[in-house]
């Protein structure tokens, strides 16, 4: 978990979503068609069988409206799903799509022009599918080089992804740009293949699937949950365990504990890590002896709690190495002073039905305005918030600029610098004192919109509206919310009494 530390429990947060069923699509071929109301392109397996996408979210671009239409989403072969996709121009400039839909991760090449961004979230898993790749490289996924939708047009996109497990049925969409299309069942058969498909996952030379663990986290006064792939890391306050300096438990400790140790029974796995660190205050002559009596107590004590038989506890003391917050400020060496419990991450609880989880029936959840000189005129609402069958939580929110002059919002949500997305707006639970932060597959990813490629859109002009959405991962017992959304590193807006549905 050493990138967890680095960066799983900062004050990241969410971002905004919207993802809405309509009842009819528009057309496309590979090439911009020139009506968007002709018949639909996708087929059978995971297509939406009348001819209607079976999702479709608002297109965050910098020229201007559009959205992008989930067609189909199939297990076209034992080792592929296909999804499809519809990009329709709703604005009055041509679309440019060539730096629209890349992978932001520097270390896979020939991504730049592709929609090798497109992701597919089994949530329950902890894991993001990453579009195939044969072995010399080249994506299974739309080459985008050039590509220009006109005013009133659409084009078609596919991507393959690597199949997840055969008993994942439903999956979250993951494509830049646009909110995260949530709880899509998968189908199982063809689908209309795009005349842009050269080539066949069932028969190419692959090279090895791109799965990639998702780390979901949450914040509380006490304590700090991390989930990332299979492996949870549960980082307690130092503070709240021991009196300064010393490494007996207090009082407090000791509810703590217990609350660890029943996750630790729920988990499937034998091993425990448990590792001590410091603050930079003082030196490591006293700071890691200090860590490892600290967290050889916490070992002892959760031995004493757990119920399940075989579970071992390796303790171990890292005195101020690899601090999770600078340690210039007093909250910055608070949250370096911790313990931190890594086991298998347990089960998650069997998912409601997606009946269980109904959608909004139309109109804001909540409405709030900016109050920093230089937003002023932008409102925020909150469009959608709903917990997926898959047991992740997506929000979809919608900034509007109601004053006479252009706004810029790049990098205006970003709590520390080089963040450039909507990964620092938090749902956070007052009553819980928790505060969720966005899925993240590495500190450069955020499963929310993008706002760090070309052609996101990053200013707002009168009028002008742009749609946000972000993954979170609520606990169960959470069932209101509020969307905080920072503005330049200060506050900016909060939208309160959010119900989780």
């Amino acid at each position: 978990m050493a990138r967890s530390a680095r960066y799983g429990f900062r004050i990241l947060g969410g971002g905004a979503l919207c993802v809405a069923l309509v009842a009819a699509g528009c057309s496309g071929d590979p090439e911009p068609s020139k009506s968007p109301s002709a018949a639909p392109t996708s087929g059978g397996g995971g297509g939406g069988g009348d001819g209607a996408p079976l999702a479709v979210a608002k297109l965050a671009h910098r020229d201007g409206p559009g959205r992008v239409e989930l067609r189909a989403l199939s297990r076209t072969s034992d080792k592929a799903v296909t999804g499809t996709f519809r990009v329709v121009n709703e604005g009055q400039a041509p679309l440019r799509l060539e730096l629209a839909f890349f992978e932001t991760d520097a270390a896979v090449s020939g991504s730049s022009l592709r929609l090798s961004g497109a992701g597919l979230l089994d949530g329950p898993g902890g894991k993001l599918y990453r579009p195939l790749r044969t072995k010399d490289g080249t994506c299974l996924c739309s080459d985008t080089t050039g590509r220009t939708v006109a005013p009133g047009q659409a084009t078609d996109l596919y991507a393959a992804f690597p199949a997840p497990p055969a008993d994942v049925s439903r999956v979250t969409v993951e494509l830049p740009l646009t909110v995260p299309f949530a709880d899509v069942p998968l189908g199982n058969g063809p689908v209309a293949r795009p005349a842009d498909q050269k080539v066949d996952a069932a028969t190419a030379d692959l090279a090895a699937p791109r799965v990639l663990p998702v780390e979901t986290v949450v914040e509380g006064d006490e304590q700090d949950i991390a989930d990332e792939g299979d492996e949870r890391a549960v980082r307690l306050s130092a503070d709240v365990l021991f009196a300064l300096n010393k490494a007996d438990l207090t009082p407090r400790a000791d509810g703590v504990l217990r609350g660890v140790a029943g996750q630790i029974d729920a988990s499937q796995g034998t091993d425990v890590r448990v590792d001590g660190y410091t603050d930079s205050s003082g030196n490591d002559a006293i700071n890691r002896p200090l860590s490892e009596r600290r967290a050889a107590t916490v070992a002892n004590r959760l031995k004493t709690l757990v119920t399940r038989q075989g579970v071992t506890f390796t303790p171990a003391g890292h005195g101020s190495a690899d601090p999770v917050a600078s340690n210039a400020d007093d909250r910055g060496r608070r949250k370096n002073r911790r313990v931190t419990v890594t086991f298998p991450r347990p089960r998650p609880p069997a998912p409601p039905s997606p009946a269980a989880s109904p959608r909004p029936s139309g109109g804001a959840l909540g409405k709030a305005t900016f109050r920093a000189a230089d937003a002023k005129g932008l409102e925020a609402t909150v469009d959608a918030l709903n917990r997926a069958a898959d047991g992740t939580t997506v929000v979809t929110w919608t900034l509007r600029n109601t004053s006479s002059a252009a706004i810029d919002v790049r990098n205006a949500f970003e709590t520390q610098a080089g963040l450039s997305d909507t990964g620092s707006v938090v749902l956070a639970d007052p009553a819980g004192k928790l505060r969720y932060l966005p899925a993240r597959t590495s500190i450069t990813h955020c499963l929310c919109t993008s706002m760090n490629r070309p052609a996101a859109r990053q200013s707002l002009a009168p009028g002008a509206t742009v749609t946000f959405g972000g993954v979170y991962k609520l606990q169960e017992n959470t069932a209101e919310v509020e969307l905080r959304i920072p503005w330049k590193e200060k506050e900016g807006a909060t939208i309160a009494g959010l119900r989780v549905r």
